[in-house]
């Protein structure tokens, strides 16, 4: 794999020699008998920080209500991670940071994780939050009837959740040596045991930074600062103003008109942002784990029949997606999760790229129609797909754009989900079991593609059960050949997270969450 134009990163020099090494630290944070302690950082950004002032941000819109254990949409996640909070968040090493939870450990065998909870911290309501909160909060996701997208990463593997004085003890049913990267994935935010899914309308309930002020649907939400956080000597703003848009564009439009203070959270194609005058924002470039997937139902037809995936893979030019989606900002993808910044990578795989013979080889005359469904998040890309195939003869290629709250609704049949084809969004995880249990995995969730393989779920145990790099790279050559092979899902590449902020904006990155500890505006 390799980056593209990386004369033209806005990366700095500095990042990109810490990313691979602060990678590796991730997994090292993980290791069987490790203990965390609370980090702290600098305010972000020149200048001393000012406390106050309003951030005026932009989501496309999730439609209708949230709620922490349901929401799926990039611009609901961001919402409900500014209310509400985790144990751990993963920060800007890569590596999962104390939050609800001050430090953790665990037995040599990895089965058993002691995560001690913070004391005096306090929901939004006045109640104080207690391990009982914690192990109620997991057995909601993983109980029975439980449609929480954060379920395909514990089912099978949690076991039990228990109170142990002022800890939780999470007891797995096989070793996982990087468990703590799970406890800071999404929707896994801490709500009180006596929560209802599907409440959160009601109370708003969370022990964030930020309490819901108004909630308008269609057109936004004002947050305004939590007199009783925790933590707030670290939370400068006053209020944060989240617009709703319909699309990336109406994103784009508001940031140039001044509308808003920055983009950031969601992915946004370059050839929109092209227009914006970069020398009136600060403009940064980050490499990530992150990807589009083209998912392909592989028990409905066309997408049955290997030779069809394959065929797709072989006909998509990823240097162009690149150039035209992420203005060359990226690492090239090969259809396996693996980015070329975790520590360990498949290796002798031939790298995919347009090649006519090959799909002519897997085709021959067959004509191939079917339609790309996907949220107005991802409508670039698909179109560019659908350009790309239709060069083709091969390829009868429509495509379907859903609004974010059509396309990521709530239950197994969301068209996300469900649809032939489908294009969706996954932010940067610090370690490819996250995507590997839920997107591959038999029977996970958010398995768009529908693939089973128990060859590949035993491999991926088998991963998860060691942190040994040399033992590890043999398990992901195998785990990659067997995706790049049966391609259930195609990956083009991992952009970069690229940030657009208002020069008044101070805002530490932060790889796949919303965080607004050190984040200050000036006034």
């Amino acid at each position: 794999m390799r980056r593209h134009d990386a004369e033209r990163s806005r990366v700095s020099a500095l990042r990109r020699t810490l990313v691979p090494a602060v990678l590796v630290a991730a997994l090292a944070l993980s290791a069987c008998t490790s203990t965390v302690e609370q980090s702290s950082s600098a305010p972000a950004g020149d200048g001393t920080p000012q406390a106050g002032g309003t951030l005026r941000t932009s989501v496309v819109d999730p439609g209708g209500d949230l709620d922490p254990v349901l929401t799926a949409s990039p611009g609901g996640t961001g919402v409900v991670d500014s209310v509400t909070e985790k144990l751990a968040i993963i920060n800007d090493k890569f590596e999962a940071s104390p939050v609800l939870a001050t430090e953790w450990s665990a037995t040599p065998d990895n089965l058993n994780w002691t995560f001690k909870i913070r004391e005096g911290v306090k929901f939004n309501d006045g109640s104080t939050l207690v391990p009982a909160d914690v192990v109620a909060t997991y057995n909601r996701i993983i109980g029975p009837g439980s449609t929480s997208p954060a379920k395909g990463s514990f089912a099978g593997l949690l076991d039990t959740v228990q109170a142990q004085g002022e800890s939780v003890v999470f007891s797995l049913k096989k070793p996982f040596a990087d468990f703590p990267v799970l406890v800071a994935g999404n929707n896994t935010q801490i709500l009180p045991a006596s929560y209802e899914v599907g409440s959160w309308k009601n109370s708003y309930i969370g022990t964030g930074p930020f309490t819901v002020k108004a909630f308008k649907p269609g057109q936004g939400v004002t947050l305004e600062k939590n007199p009783s956080y925790w933590n707030s000597d670290k939370i400068y703003l006053q209020t944060v103003e989240y617009k709703f848009f319909k699309d990336q564009q109406a994103r784009v439009l508001a940031l140039q008109s001044g509308e808003v203070d920055g983009l950031y959270g969601e992915p946004i194609s370059s050839n929109l942002t092209s227009a914006l005058d970069e020398s009136k924002l600060n403009v940064t470039s980050d490499p990530t784990t992150g990807f589009s997937a083209f998912a392909f139902r592989v028990d409905t037809a066309p997408f049955d029949d290997v030779k069809v995936r394959q065929a797709v893979a072989w006909a998509l030019d990823r240097d162009a997606i690149s150039e035209k989606l992420y203005d060359g900002q990226s690492i090239e993808g090969n259809d396996t999760v693996y980015s070329s910044i975790y520590p360990v990578t498949p290796t002798g795989l031939e790298q995919r790229n347009a090649n006519a013979d090959k799909v002519k080889e897997l085709l021959a005359d067959r004509k191939i129609k079917f339609t790309i469904t996907t949220s107005s998040t991802e409508e670039g890309h698909a179109l560019l797909i659908q350009q790309q195939l239709r060069k083709f003869d091969n390829f009868d290629v429509d495509v379907q754009i859903l609004s974010s709250a059509e396309y990521f609704a709530d239950g197994d049949n969301a068209p996300w989900l469900s649809a032939p084809a489908t294009i969706s969004y996954w932010g940067s995880r610090p370690v490819p079991s996250q995507f590997n249990d839920n997107l591959y995995r038999t029977g996970a969730l958010w398995n768009a593609s529908h693939y089973s393989n128990p060859t590949l779920d035993a491999l991926f145990d088998q991963y998860d059960a060691t942190s040994g790099k040399d033992e590890r790279a043999k398990i992901v050559d195998q785990i990659a050949e067997i995706q790049w092979t049966d391609v259930p899902v195609v990956i083009s590449a991992f952009p970069n997270t690229r940030r657009y902020l208002s020069k008044k904006l101070h805002m530490p990155y932060t790889p796949g969450n919303i965080d607004y500890t050190n984040v200050w505006i000036e006034h």
